[in-house]
């Protein structure tokens, strides 16, 4: 394999799971000594997403190699590239009905599905993935080169050994309450509203420590039940302390409705944090032993005595999956 280039979303104010998925490819095909090129447009914009983009990747039409691209989003580059073309999808979550999606980016989002299927290889990150592929697009039964190959995750999470941290947030909350955690976005299918009447019917010795923000019908939430003073908003930790939040959190609420993967809960298991989830979605495929999981109709109790068994998980590093990959 001479080279394998690597298309994803331009660094334009983009997706941290995207840019964490592309991170975690470069690292696998580093460990497997692979050539790699990542292209992608300077500017910002539609401009350049759209113009500046295609006329990159059909510069690079004849050059020989595997051409991955990171996100279903960018199908509309296939038809300026040459052969061997990979498309990763991650989730048809813009096409479930309770996204309430406006109606002309779902019929923009089936347009990029559609030319999806000219991609050689269609790479699907889970089987709950792939299901949900063939039941909005049915015509993907037909296509012989869709596979499901799991996220990788990087070896620092299962590494053993108490982190500590500087931060002086973390410190104090830590030190003084018992704190679970809720990691992520807050889109729709997040499900995080369930995690703030949790609060409202725990003990005031529970605080909620959420690493990234909460919608404005989630914030108008917190102050009906009015538990502001019981949950701390923290953005752009580093990885080692989000480590150090699941190595001594009491555990971590991941209440979703549906996941393409799931990272936050699979590192959390893997620091040795227990999650508080149903394991719908993909997270049944993560999770062996769902019986690990705590249920949510559990969680009150749970938290109380603590008496769950860990759970049993399926994962592999980047360097393995790479290969499967672009395989």
């Amino acid at each position: 394999m001479s080279q394998l280039k690597v298309y994803l979303y331009p660094s334009l104010g983009g997706s941290f799971s995207m840019n964490r998925y592309l991170n975690g490819v470069v690292q696998g095909l580093k460990s497997n000594g692979l050539d790699y090129e990542i292209v992608r447009p300077k500017g910002s914009g539609l401009i350049s997403k759209y113009l500046h983009y295609i006329l990159l990747v059909w510069r690079r039409k004849r050059e020989k190699g595997k051409h991955l691209i990171i996100s279903e989003r960018y199908a509309y580059l296939l038809p300026f590239m040459g052969k061997e073309r990979i498309v990763v999808c991650h989730d048809l979550h813009t096409l479930y009905p309770e996204s309430n999606t406006a109606w002309i980016h779902r019929r923009i989002y089936r347009l990029f599905l559609k030319l999806m299927s000219r991609a050689e290889r269609v790479v699907c990150v889970s089987n709950h993935t792939k299901g949900d592929l063939l039941e909005f697009m049915p015509s993907f039964k037909s296509h012989e080169g869709i596979r499901v190959v799991h996220n990788g995750i990087e070896p620092f999470w299962e590494e053993s050994g108490e982190v500590k941290t500087n931060h002086e947030v973390l410190k104090t909350l830590f030190e003084n309450k018992r704190v679970v955690l809720s990691v992520g976005t807050d889109a729709w299918y997040k499900n995080n509203s369930w995690s703030l009447k949790l609060m409202y019917e725990l003990s005031e010795d529970f605080h909620l420590l959420r690493i990234g923000s909460f919608n404005s019908s989630n914030e108008e939430l917190i102050k009906a039940l009015d538990i502001k003073n019981r949950v701390t908003r923290l953005q752009n930790l580093s990885d080692s302390d989000l480590k150090y939040c699941y190595q001594n959190a009491e555990a971590l609420l991941f209440p979703s409705l549906t996941e393409g993967f799931g990272w936050p809960a699979l590192e959390a298991a893997l620091c040795g944090c227990h999650v508080i989830s149903n394991g719908t979605g993909a997270l049944k495929e993560i999770f062996e032993n769902t019986q690990g999981l705590v249920k949510l109709d559990e969680a009150k109790r749970f938290l109380t005595n603590n008496d769950k068994e860990s759970a049993s998980l399926s994962y592999k590093f980047w360097n393995a999956q790479v290969i499967e990959l672009i395989a």
